[in-house]
């Protein structure tokens, strides 16, 4: 009985050294899996910026691709020679081309100029840059000097406008 007494130490020292190799595997498995969780979220990180960079970079690509037909036109019109009447009234014919062309590439872009409506001045589309005192309604927009456009639903600017007020005698 001494011999399995003297054996038992030896065969718990051999299963708890068996158990710390365990252990030590099991912590250095562990450990790989923290670096490669590290190293993925640096990999991701690193793309989510890369991404980022080329949004901001590259954001307006498909609109100035539909602007570039509008700058062949211009140019088009520049190197046409212009002598008499007939080539002015050409000229003139390939400039509203143009506009056309522009007017269409911000449209496929969402951006839309300020429409008119009933006239009526709203703060939130419109700056009155000038009130001119009429008979009728106040508040009446009564010329656009330079249009104003919106971008979806966000102002890009304002429109320009004259507006009405009442005469002096009225108030």
């Amino acid at each position: 009985m001494n011999e399995e007494k003297e054996e038992s130490p030896s065969t718990e020292a051999e299963g708890a050294g068996a158990e710390v190799v365990n252990w030590e595997e099991r912590a250095e498995g562990y450990r790989n899996d923290y670096l490669r969780a590290l190293a993925d979220i640096e990999n991701l990180r690193k793309r989510h910026e890369k991404q980022l960079e080329d949004a901001r970079n590259y954001a307006v690509d498909r609109f100035a691709r539909e602007l570039l037909p509008v700058v062949d036109s211009l140019e088009l019109a520049l190197a046409s020679p212009v002598e008499g009447a007939e080539s002015i009234a050409l000229l003139r014919q390939g400039l509203e081309n143009t506009l056309t062309l522009f007017a269409q590439a911000l449209g496929k872009a969402g951006i839309a100029p300020i429409e008119m409506g009933e006239g009526r001045f709203d703060p939130h589309l419109h700056q009155a840059i000038a009130m001119v005192e009429t008979e009728g309604d106040a508040n009446r927009v009564l010329a656009v000097h330079q249009k104003g456009y919106v971008m979806h639903d966000r102002l890009l600017r304002p429109s320009m406008v004259s507006v009405s007020k009442a005469p002096k005698a009225a108030q």
